[in-house]
């Protein structure tokens, strides 16, 4: 016996908006779980003052309030977009958005418990403002490769299997080949030359199309 299909449709858009709300939930009590705690001095209280026990406990429990929910929220909304991109782009490539959704989510959770323990996270951020500026000039090719990796796997232009035209200025005229692979750095094409690897930077900026088909004289 097959289960019906709209039934069956239904119950998936419902675990979709369940899923959803559980995610505005959960990220709703981390921020306030914040901002109650910063209300109440953080962890270690405001500087220069007296804190009673209540406003310390207070203090405490919004700050594991939000501590627990927004590891919970960064890690179910990595799941949420890699579940979505599912069979849209290959499993490198999916572990690699996992690994730098993780690390964004991290990162912005970090800062906020920074916050809870009154550390100048600013200062230290324009302290390394230099470092980050050369850091970033160096990584500059690489990084531009990753941005335009994540483009081409939101606009989705191709898929893995598709025969495709490449055309662009920088990459000396035109490339066509099947998709072999997407990573976060190259586009891989089976071409008649054998395997070629092509920087996402160069396809974001080049015209594709379907294989140039020529014409014989009647």
């Amino acid at each position: 016996m097959t289960a019906d299909p709209v039934a069956l449709g239904h119950r998936l858009h419902w675990r979709g908006v369940i899923r959803t709300r559980r995610a505005v939930v959960i990220t709703s009590l981390a921020l306030g779980g914040l901002v109650v705690s910063l209300t109440f001095g953080g962890l270690l209280g405001s500087p220069g003052s007296h804190q009673s026990l209540t406003s310390r406990v207070i203090a405490g429990v919004s700050a594991g309030v939000f501590l627990v929910g927004a590891l919970i929220a960064v890690r179910g909304a990595t799941d949420d977009l890699v579940k979505l991109l599912t069979g849209r782009i290959s499993d490198n490539r999916s572990a690699a958005l996992r690994v730098i959704c993780l690390l964004s989510g991290y990162a912005l959770v970090i800062l906020g418990a920074l916050s809870l323990l009154r550390v100048p996270w600013g200062k230290l951020l324009l302290g390394g403002a230099l470092t980050g500026v050369l850091l970033g000039i160096a990584a500059q090719p690489v990084l531009g490769n990753i941005f335009a990796g994540l483009v081409l796997m939101v606009a989705h232009p191709f898929t893995i299997g598709e025969r495709i035209s490449v055309q662009s200025g920088p990459l000396g005229g035109r490339i066509e080949g099947e998709v072999t692979d997407m990573t976060l750095l190259f586009v891989e094409l089976r071409t008649g030359d054998g395997r070629t690897l092509i920087p996402n930077n160069a396809v974001l900026g080049a015209a594709i199309g379907p294989p140039h088909r020529e014409t014989t004289a009647a």
